[in-house]
């Protein structure tokens, strides 16, 4: 468990934390000079046999707010100190402010200083600490009277407080590892060490991480938390990490940066939130307005805009997109502050709902659902809600980039929900029973329209089915193999047809087709140019041309290159070897060389049929091999 200080400034938090721990956080020379704390002090302390918790000391200036919310991460309760001779004050409100908005889920009040006041002053600050309670999240929170210099008190605290830890339950620790940093220091003999908050996943020493967002590569050299060394650390623990790698000193780990596993997703510049503005703050500023955005332990600057068309209101909520000045590794659910840094006070603060939002179409109502959506904490009803959302399935690579999901969770949620998943070059795609039956439904229906059109043609290309049902060409691809699996329907060369349809011809087409046919069926991969051809036909070239522009027009040639014509039938012998090629090679991928030498058709017609086969989106060309397309 995590415990952070909050209250004002010279309130006692300090002095409560050493009379919790035995530790005294100022360490630095100023804080001990000022008798101020300045930055984060941390301490640990076994607050019943077996229940060690870890304090995190906050400082209460108002100037030192940036220094406080650094601290606050994935904390799970907060001891809210206030003084009883002054009551509640300017950054009392505002951290309970912050403290509510960062969702943390427990509160206790340390009313301090009891002593030097009467019984009717303690009284009246019990009831102005109740009253400040009363209107948010935490209302009802016990405040238990202290005096921490002499120990009065104490004891009661410490129990409430271990009652309270011992109430907190293990957090999750699935999704990617991230850790972020609040301290960065150099360790004599064992090198560099950062401490922070594991906002999810969990590290074991020897891990590969990397440290984002300047994506260096690193190792897990050891591991301590709560002061003592172990081998794994997990979400909502605070942990120091021995780092080791090669571009260590280079990448100048510091407070802000972010500790993620290697495999996790990548920063990200603009996030999709959940805003929640301050009722205090006044009205929101307008959009684009330049602000301070305090996620993890960062401050970056950061720009705001509205989503959709309900004008922000103050102590109003609702969607907004941040722009940011510089990436930081957020994920779906993080709690962040908004602050106008220049007059030192806080705005708004809200969660990220997606880290990899559109640049296009982000206020569009489809995209609202989607962030509707993507808001619902289950992850299978989020994914869910999505899938029937769109006919065409839902992106779930960028559903699992957003969440933050790894691979083997992802996979599972998939196969709860029975989705039908397709392969993209841009993400996979994912389909509910019934939209893959509606696809398949809508495919057929295209073909028979083909066939009542065009009675005389074999029937369509996946290029013509494409621009007929307005759709994404691997899920078309994908939609056509499962037809052509079930038998409904049948391929010939580049078409696509029903089983008992065939193609009604002029007398002298079907005379041409059947005698190109006697020419071109026994040469197999190899047939005549066209000139050859021509001539075995005893045609003139103007006139087989122009049968053969018509009968290729019908599906029922092939035209493979400038010079040459296949009939359909061979033309799926010329993808067949590509799919052997394919499946005996590593990487699933083969070269001019490798097709050459398996068709045995030489090197020039190679290229012209190889350079075919990725014009008919039957492969793709990456620059050196031939990959097969879905």
């Amino acid at each position: 468990m995590i415990i952070a200080t909050a209250g004002h400034v010279d309130h006692g938090k300090t002095t409560l934390v050493k009379a919790l721990t035995g530790v005294d956080t100022d360490r630095l020379p100023e804080e001990q000079a000022r008798g101020m704390t300045i930055d984060l002090g941390f301490a640990q302390a076994d607050l019943a046999p077996g229940l060690r918790v870890g304090f995190i000391d906050v400082p209460g200036h108002e100037r030192l707010v940036r220094n406080m919310l650094a601290g606050v991460a994935a904390i799970d309760l907060a001891l809210l100190v206030v003084a009883a001779d002054d009551g509640p004050m300017p950054q009392t409100r505002e951290h309970l402010d912050i403290l509510a908005l960062l969702g943390v889920p427990q509160l206790v009040v340390a009313l301090t200083k009891a002593d030097r006041v009467d019984a009717a002053r303690l009284a009246a600050a019990r009831a102005e600490v109740a009253a400040l309670l009363q209107a948010g999240p935490h209302a009802g929170a016990p405040v238990l009277d202290v005096v921490a210099p002499t120990g009065q008190g104490v004891a009661a605290l410490r129990e409430h407080l271990a009652g309270a830890a011992r109430a907190v339950a293990t957090r999750p620790a699935d999704g990617h590892f991230r850790l972020t940093i609040d301290r960065s220091f150099a360790v004599d003999g064992a090198g560099r060490v950062v401490t922070g908050a594991v906002l999810a996943g969990q590290v074991q020493v020897g891990d590969a991480v990397q440290l984002l967002p300047q994506g260096t590569a690193l190792r897990v050299r050891g591991l301590q938390v709560l002061g003592k060394a172990v081998q794994s650390a997990r979400a909502g623990q605070r942990c120091a990490v021995n780092l080791a790698g090669a571009d260590l000193k280079r990448a100048a780990p510091a407070r802000g940066d972010w500790l993620a596993a290697s495999n996790a997703p990548p920063p990200s510049s603009q996030l999709d939130v959940q805003l929640q503005w301050l009722p205090a703050a006044g009205p929101p500023p307008v959009p684009r307005a330049q602000l301070l955005l305090h996620i993890g332990a960062a401050a970056v600057p950061a720009r705001w805009s509205p989503l959709g068309d309900v004008a922000p209101q103050a102590g109003g909520s609702g969607w907004a997109r941040l722009t940011l000045a510089q990436p930081v590794s957020a994920a779906w659910g993080d709690r962040f502050i908004l602050r106008e840094a220049a007059a030192h006070r806080s705005l708004a603060g809200g969660w990220v709902v997606d880290a990899f939002g559109p640049s296009r179409g982000r206020s569009q109502p489809q995209r609202l659902a989607q962030l509707a959506a993507l808001a619902l904490a289950d992850p299978a009803a989020a994914l869910s809600a999505l899938a029937g959302q769109s006919p065409d399935g839902v992106d779930l690579d960028h559903f699992r980039q957003a969440r933050s999901l790894p691979a083997a969770q992802a996979d599972a949620l998939h196969r709860l929900l029975s989705l039908h998943c397709v392969p993209r070059p841009r993400g996979l795609l994912g389909l509910t029973a019934a939209q893959w039956q509606h696809w398949q439904q809508r495919l057929l229906q295209a073909v028979d329209a083909w066939h009542a059109a065009r009675p005389d043609s074999l029937g369509p290309d996946e290029q013509a089915l494409r621009q007929a049902l307005d759709t994404d060409a691997a899920l078309l691809r994908a939609s056509v193999g499962a037809t052509l699996a079930s038998g409904a329907l049948v391929r010939d060369g580049l078409c696509i047809r029903r089983p008992d349809h065939q193609p009604v011809l002029p007398t002298d087409e079907a005379d041409l087709l059947q005698r190109v046919a006697a020419q071109l069926q026994p040469a197999g991969l190899r047939p005549p140019i066209v000139g050859d051809l021509a001539q075995q036909l005893d045609l003139t070239l103007p006139v087989l041309l122009d049968g053969l522009a018509r009968l290729t027009a019908r599906g029922l040639l092939v035209r493979v290159a400038p010079n040459r014509w296949y009939l359909p039938q061979t033309v799926q012998q010329l993808a067949a070897v590509a799919r052997e090629l394919a499946a005996a090679s590593p990487d699933g991928a083969y070269d001019a060389a490798a097709y050459r030498d398996r068709s045995g058709i030489g090197r020039n017609l190679t290229v012209q049929v190889i350079e075919f086969l990725d014009r008919a989106g039957i492969t793709r060309f990456d620059g050196s091999r031939h990959h097969l397309r879905g």
